[in-house]
């Protein structure tokens, strides 16, 4: 009998362990895990300036509190052109009722810079609440960096490119789209480009796209599609773009059949027409490996193809065969009703691809329309990351506590009965 008794102890004592052992586990994960939500943000990503002579501006950003947490944040400028901008603000404390709150940096160029592009970026670190001198950053946790591109014109005539191939996979076409800016002092009469499709050193087929011409400082859209006969792999289109007798070359691997990535689709909440629209694109990983550093780059236009907004998110693991909620922000504080195209990139590995969608702002609702998806946003209340998490540890905690005060009353009842038994109760008495 001491030896049963011994025995039930002994798995009691185990099982206790193991309880105790499971609950410390849960919250430590809930610890752990929650740091990884980025609890700051900052719109716009990136502000682009065509420079002028002597060039003065004042430029606003906004920092958002996207956790809703008491926090300080400090400012730092970083590039080539740190030495001419100034921030209003060295450090600035957030309280948990501060949703987000607008800066100002400051920009004084004079002549001297050479043609071409010149960057800078405003860095806002995240910093624990009791911290309030600049040059304590050892226990800093997040940062994000708002960029500042001043373009200095070229003499004659001059075009900056790019090439984003959308493989619109529902119908086997590919795209491609040639986006330019006249980035010369002169007009572009005309421009036109022909793309050449590779595999390997074999050339596939030549492609001849429309033709536009360009003001000064504007911007414009080559097009060509193609509709593949051919085996599913990696190939290489080079464009050689024509303009006003100049060329240039591009040149750029995309894949025909499946993409690595997909875009699933894209949404917001409880948007309001003139505040910061939390924009949530959902990113679905086709790879049976983890994508490191994928990042989100949205760029808005008017009807005119005047660039409005160039946003950038963070940077992302996108884990295995699994879809990732990525986010950027848009202040849509001088957007007006109405419809705007836009290039989205999700960049990885040192590859990306590429998604041209639409737009439409309403007063209390975003519509996006795009290759694949049609995603419109209602207002409604959204559930972050960090509360479904404490949800699903407290339901976690509870379904355990529940199970062990049922085991501790199930140990009694059996305690009581063995000492029934002990005492001679319940057996047969012998004559």
């Amino acid at each position: 009998m001491n030896l049963k008794r011994q025995f039930i102890g002994g798995s009691s004592m185990a099982d206790s362990k193991k309880i105790i052992f499971v609950l410390a586990a849960v919250f430590l994960f809930g610890i752990v895990f929650s740091r990884f939500v980025f609890a700051l943000g900052i719109t716009p990503g990136r502000t682009t300036i065509d420079f002028s002579s002597k060039l003065e501006r004042e430029v606003e950003f906004s920092i958002i509190n996207s956790e809703s947490k008491n926090m300080g944040v400090a400012f730092s400028v970083q590039g080539e052109l740190a030495e001419f901008i100034r921030v209003d603000s060295d450090i600035e404390k957030f309280s948990s009722n501060d949703a987000s709150r607008q800066f100002k940096f400051n920009i004084n160029l004079s002549s001297g810079l050479s043609p071409g592009l010149h960057k800078a970026e405003i860095i806002a670190t995240e910093l624990p609440e009791d911290i309030g001198d600049a040059d304590m950053m050892v226990r800093a946790t997040v940062s994000v960096v708002t960029q500042i591109y001043v373009y200095v014109p070229y003499p004659g005539k001059y075009i900056e490119s790019d090439l984003n191939i959308v493989n619109k996979e529902d119908t086997n076409v590919v795209s491609f789209y040639i986006p330019m800016t006249s980035r010369g002092k002169e007009d572009i009469g005309k421009a036109s480009a022909v793309i050449e499709i590779y595999k390997g050193e074999s050339k596939i087929i030549s492609l001849n796209t429309n033709e536009k011409g360009i003001k000064s400082g504007e911007r414009a859209e080559l097009i060509a599609s193609w509709n593949p006969d051919v085996a599913p792999g990696e190939y290489n289109a080079v464009v050689n773009l024509i303009y006003d007798n100049q060329t240039a070359r591009l040149e750029r691997k995309f894949n025909v059949g499946n993409e690595s990535l997909a875009v699933v689709g894209i949404s917001t909440n409880e948007f309001k027409l003139g505040q910061i629209a939390k924009i949530k694109i959902l990113v679905q990983n086709k790879l049976s490996d983890p994508v490191h550093e994928a990042n989100v780059n949205m760029r808005i236009y008017d009807p005119e193809l005047t660039s409005i907004a160039d946003l950038k998110s963070e940077n992302y693991e996108l884990a295995p065969l699994a879809n990732t909620e990525m986010v950027t922000y848009w202040d849509t504080e001088k957007i007006e009703k109405g419809e705007y195209s836009s290039e989205l990139k999700i960049n990885f590995d040192k590859k990306f691809i590429s998604k041209g969608f639409k737009v439409r702002v309403n007063a209390d609702s975003i519509d996006f329309t795009g290759v694949g998806f049609a995603v419109s946003s209602q207002p409604s209340k959204a559930i972050s990351t960090r509360t479904i998490l404490f949800i699903v540890i407290g339901v976690l905690v509870l379904i355990n506590v529940s199970w062990l005060v049922y085991w501790m009353r199930n140990r009694k009842s059996s305690g009581k009965k063995e000492e029934r038994k002990s005492s001679g109760k319940g057996y047969l008495k012998l004559k």
